[in-house]
């Protein structure tokens, strides 16, 4: 199978001739290995690839001087340049030390390592590690992404098109608006089967449908509870259920103890390991005045649709689901967290009196509000809520993300854009 190109590799590809490891991050089937692969032939020099779930491999790594030989034996001088691709890292024992000692001492070896969890990699990486690698996260497909991999005729299109340049360009892009017809039907298709690689590869839905079920079972129901020693295994997926509901909602966390039946420590620690396991992600509250606007409660997110979708048992289409706009959500905050520039911060808003807007970027103290509104627009309606924050804090400009509308308009002192979701 031909290995398609991701979006982070081009985040990489500047740390190939810096000092530091390199992690990636993320859950299983998430495409870790084809990244690291994809990279290894582009390497200048040698490459070698360990997959560490192999027993035999794992042997290679029972001690540095072992390692060592082992090169050696393939014909690779240590004082050479080589990449070396370690993937599963963390069923390496003493990682950590393993990894500081070819660092230091084998400045030659460029170490290129991956895990299926930080949960479980941050018990492995000690404090000897910091300084000495640069970790990044692997996500799901991305929408433009899912288009290459589907191999469809939009995918050039929306390569070129993002939250960030649509905004710098507004007038530009705003000519793709005879696009959407055609690109927003593959939107929806991404918001319901998420993008895990495999299944985006998959044409047939029956197929699809259960390409998700087995990542799901074999990641959430047996990896997690292994790697978080959970005992009662019936209670943790109950719960996760239930937390796959209240997607895009705020995370109450009285009442979820209440309605799982669990302890409020308990469901700390699910939440945390979900977390830390790369299947949600929780949104902490804007605020500037903790008198006026609530500040505890978090929004929950999943990183991904199809497994969220096949948790609950529902992979329908949009239009007959009630729970379309929390899916949408959930695309779009998705979409943010790829995209997100090294100095962003993503919250949302919500005010005492209820008012809400979905989404606020944070960067260098300059505000930019987002609200998804996925349906059709006639003229340019901007929702009480957006104007309230806008009448608040005075950005500079505030999106609005629609079905298929796009349009530029002003409120107070503020421009606000309405454009696409499938843009952004």
């Amino acid at each position: 199978m031909e290995l398609l190109d991701r979006e982070i590799i081009d985040k990489i590809k500047p740390w190939l001739d810096k000092p530091e490891i390199i992690v990636l991050l993320g859950a299983r089937q998430v495409g870790k290995t084809s990244i690291m692969k994809i990279i290894a032939e582009k390497v200048p020099g040698k490459s070698m690839y360990f997959d560490l779930e192999d027993t035999y491999n794992l042997n290679i790594f029972g001690s540095v001087d072992n390692f060592l030989s082992y090169l050696k034996s393939q014909g690779i001088d240590e004082k050479e340049r080589t990449f070396v691709f370690i993937d599963e890292v963390q069923y390496l024992p003493r990682t950590s030390n393993f990894l500081k000692i070819i660092h230091d001492h084998y400045p030659n070896i460029k170490l290129l390592v991956s895990g299926s969890s930080s949960f479980d990699i941050k018990k492995k990486f000690s404090d000897s590690l910091t300084g000495r690698k640069i970790v990044f996260e692997i996500y799901p497909l991305s929408f433009a992404e899912f288009l290459k991999f589907k191999q469809s005729e939009y995918a050039k299109i929306k390569a070129g098109v993002n939250l960030h340049g649509v905004l710098e360009n507004f007038e530009h892009f705003a000519a793709l608006e005879i696009m959407t017809k055609k690109i927003a039907p593959l939107f929806e298709e991404y918001a319901r089967f998420g993008g895990y690689p495999l299944p985006a590869l998959t044409q047939r839905e029956e197929e699809r449908v259960l390409r998700l079920k087995e990542i799901h079972n074999t990641y959430i129901q047996k990896d997690i509870k292994d790697l978080a020693r959970i005992e009662n295994i019936l209670e943790f997926n109950k719960f996760v259920s239930y937390l796959a509901v209240q997607i895009s909602n705020l995370l109450n966390i009285n009442e979820v103890t209440k309605e799982a039946g669990i302890s409020r420590r308990t469901a700390e620690r699910y939440i945390s390991i979900l977390e830390k396991t790369f299947v949600l992600n929780l949104v902490k509250p804007f605020y500037k005045n903790r008198q006026k606007e609530i500040t505890k409660m978090a929004k929950l997110y999943f990183t991904d649709n199809g497994l969220r979708n096949v948790n609950i048992g529902d992979i329908r289409p949009l239009e007959v689901r009630q729970d379309k706009g929390a899916l949408l959500e959930n695309t779009f905050y998705m979409e943010l967290i790829r995209n997100k520039e090294p100095l962003e911060e993503i919250y949302f808003w919500r005010a005492k009196d209820k008012n809400e807007v979905d989404f606020i970027i944070s960067k260098s103290r300059e505000l930019v509000p987002l609200e998804v509104k996925y349906q059709n627009f006639k003229l340019p309606s901007i929702p009480n809520s957006l104007k309230s924050f806008i009448a608040k804090y005075s950005p500079p400009k505030a999106v609005i993300l629609t079905k298929d509308y796009i349009q530029k308009t002003a409120y107070l002192k503020t421009e606000v854009y309405f454009m696409p979701l499938w843009m952004a």
